[in-house]
């Protein structure tokens, strides 16, 4: 399994606040090793999705030493997220690599347009070779910020852009099994599935004697495991780190998957959203299973239903056989005026272009031909 890393092609790699945090903000020296390993990533030909806590560690200082009012660590955390945001594209670009800053919530990811939204602008700088650095965004963010979960947005980043491998950053090399389970000195996990119902008294374990939370890493593991990603924990402050795990050297704990990411997807869509609307589309212009296209404006004959883009929608051919479900890009209203139109006439009929089709491949669910 340590081999089928290195033939991976998109990381989503989530970075402690701890290891870019210094006694009076951040530690700019930390942040530009980590840039370096993050362009040797990059070199390799990797996509690469970094999701960075901080924030509120860039304001250090004895002011917030204790635990501050929630409305005081949300101030903390807009001031800090200028300080965050400079750090990591002074340290990118000291690598020749250009760095984007996306703010979410994990709220912004249950809402479907505010995630195919943030999923689009991800994709297209993906796309331009731009490393995105995802950071909670604490000034509206409650939960986060009171827990220091962030590690759980970056799981669900995992699912918004498909990664492989989720990579965990931490200050330890990875997991250990207390003596009391395995009946002598603590053991190294080297590999385990994620799902592994050993690994929580071994979560619990490290808790009580780390003094910060191993067993949100170990839900984050899982989390990124049901969208086919296998996650490794690894200590970010190794030398060369992830090179190492690129390279499927046997660093850190590989916590792994046994979902496949298309399919993963495909369950989500197909059976945990409501649907709200219908798509009546050319017969035999729809994707099979294997097909790359998504449903396009020209193959639309007609809408039914009122629904607003991130829907889910059914397609079905004239005949009424359902033939492929997603999620869709513009609204009823907005396809009403795109059907049959090529992707040129798009800003002519409704303004702007939010993507070239109805519904994007990768959030399609088509079935076979009948």
């Amino acid at each position: 399994m340590r081999e089928a890393i290195a033939t991976t092609q998109r990381w989503v790699i989530h970075i402690e606040s701890r290891l870019i945090a210094g006694h009076d903000g951040l530690n700019t020296d930390a942040i530009n090793r980590l840039a370096g390993e993050l362009a040797t990533l990059h070199q390799r030909g990797l996509d690469v999705v970094v999701v960075s806590a901080g924030a509120t560690a860039a304001c250090a200082g004895p002011a917030n030493a204790a635990p501050l009012p929630l409305h005081e660590a949300q101030a903390l955390a807009a001031i800090g997220q200028i300080k965050l945001t400079n750090g990591w594209a002074q340290g990118l670009a000291a690598h020749g690599l250009q760095s984007a800053q996306i703010l979410l919530t994990q709220d912004d990811l249950s809402h479907r347009k505010h995630y195919l939204n943030a999923r689009s602008t991800l994709q297209v700088l993906l796309g331009k070779g731009v490393v995105s650095v995802v950071s909670e965004n604490g000034t509206i963010a409650s939960h986060g910020i009171r827990a220091g979960d962030t590690d759980s947005l970056g799981a669900l980043v995992v699912n918004l852009v498909q990664a492989d491998v989720y990579v965990l950053l931490t200050e330890v090399q990875g997991l250990l099994m207390p003596a009391a389970e395995s009946g002598q000195a603590d053991t190294f996990i080297d590999q385990a599935a994620a799902g592994d119902a050993t690994l929580d008294r071994c979560a619990h374990d490290m808790t009580e004697r780390l003094g910060f939370d191993v067993r949100s890493w170990l839900r984050s593991a899982r989390l990124a495991a049901r969208s086919g990603a296998h996650t490794v924990i690894a200590d970010g402050r190794q030398a060369g780190v992830l090179d190492a795990i690129a390279r499927g050297a046997p660093v850190g704990t590989l916590l792994t998957s046994d979902t496949h990411p298309a399919a993963s997807r495909g369950r989500w869509l197909a059976n945990q959203l409501p649907m709200r609307g219908v798509l009546e589309i050319i017969a035999g212009s729809y994707p099979g299973e294997s097909d790359a296209s998504g449903i396009t404006a020209l193959m639309v004959l007609r809408v039914e239903g009122v629904f607003q883009r991130g829907d889910m929608v059914v397609c079905r051919g004239a005949d009424g056989v359902e033939l492929a479900r997603g999620l869709v890009n513009y609204s009823a209203q907005e396809i009403q005026k795109l059907r049959g139109q090529f992707v040129e006439a798009f800003s002519r009929q409704i303004g702007y272009v939010a993507e070239p089709d109805i519904i994007s491949r990768e959030n399609l669910v088509a079935y076979a031909a009948p």
